[in-house]
């Protein structure tokens, strides 16, 4: 009598391995855990001391959530009912012409909800080439920062005579320029002459943000009783 057969046990196998790689499919194939916060800023660049406005979403419904920018903490703000925040703060005053910095956002119930922004800031600057020569020649004007504006004007005093240059338009998202453009009149006279770079057409010592300059303009002679205009140029913010 032959004796009983074993029971073939490779269909099992197989099928318990069906499984596992079913189960190993599905696992890749989930979505990993992510923040469902998010963080937002309402400009692509900022110049020194500009409103930096934020809003987000995501967080919990009227909980705190704290502010950082690399690491340091700038303050809390409270979300609405959904969930929502709007907070702001001022653009730093930078060294060098650009840098990304980012801020974070994290809710301090649940700190799995968490945000980031780059934010794009830059210095302000003017730079006028040559200096000295012919105030009434051309000058090279270039500049860069003045972020609430699109067209940037030179507004030229001294006493009561005021003339107001459109310089050119601002390009990019920190706003920059650079042109060939004659600043003083051809008559410019000897004296002392104030020299201001803003975005508005008519002059106002309130317009931020402003470069101004202090301008001596006067006249050099040589032997031959022959001369010539020269100018020297100070900063004054």
């Amino acid at each position: 009598m032959n004796p009983p057969s074993t029971p073939d046990r490779k269909p099992a196998l197989k099928l318990r391995t069906a499984v596992l790689s079913s189960l190993v499919a599905l696992a890749l194939a989930a979505p990993a855990t992510a923040s469902a916060a998010s963080l937002s800023v309402s400009k692509t660049c900022y110049g020194p001391g500009e409103k930096i406005a934020f809003s987000g979403s995501g967080f919990t419904p009227n909980g705190e959530v704290a502010l950082s920018v690399s690491g340091r903490q700038l303050g809390l703000t409270t979300a609405n009912g959904v969930g929502e925040i709007t907070a702001s703060t001022g653009a730093p005053v930078i060294k060098g012409k650009r840098r990304v910095d980012f801020y974070t956002a994290v809710d301090q119930a649940d700190l799995s909800l968490t945000a980031s922004a780059p934010v794009h800031v830059t210095s302000l600057a003017v730079k006028v080439t040559p200096k000295n020569g012919n105030p009434a020649k051309a000058k090279r004007v270039v500049a860069r920062g003045f972020t609430t504006g699109k067209v940037l004007w030179a507004h030229v005093r001294r006493g009561e005579a005021k003339r107001n240059v459109k310089i050119g338009k601002l390009k990019g998202a920190c706003k920059t320029l650079s042109v060939k453009r004659q600043l003083f009149p051809d008559n410019a006279k000897d004296g002392l002459y104030s020299v201001s770079f803003d975005t508005k057409r008519t002059y106002s010592a309130k317009k931020r943000p402003q470069v101004s300059f202090l301008v001596t303009v006067f006249h050099t002679f040589k032997p031959s009783s022959a001369s010539s205009a020269a100018q020297s140029w100070i900063q004054i913010d």
